[in-house]
């Protein structure tokens, strides 16, 4: 799925959870966790902060100095998993 010009927001059945360097966010309706790490918490910041996947991955290049695909697919692969568990609102 292409994610390119899309708005990404939290569900409001997610309640997250700072815990050491990462974060643990909480489906309410599924009882189910999610943890991220650090940069997975820095993109969730991002994402429910600026709600745009374009804006995410510009400051996550320059902040990460990783390569534009691996990031690309390592962002559509975190999008995907959170979509599953219910945690997001992609539109």
């Amino acid at each position: 799925m292409n994610f390119l010009e899309k708005k990404i927001k939290a569900s409001e059945n997610s309640i997250v959870q700072e815990m050491g360097d990462g974060i643990v966010i909480l489906n309410l309706n599924t009882e189910r966790f999610y943890e991220l790490n650090e940069i997975g918490k820095r993109f969730w910041e991002l994402l429910t902060d600026h709600q745009e996947y374009d804006h995410a991955f510009n400051i996550l290049q320059d902040e990460y100095e990783v390569n534009a695909v691996q990031l690309h697919d390592d962002m559509t692969r975190l999008i995907e998993d959170l979509l599953k568990a219910e945690l997001i609102i992609v539109s």
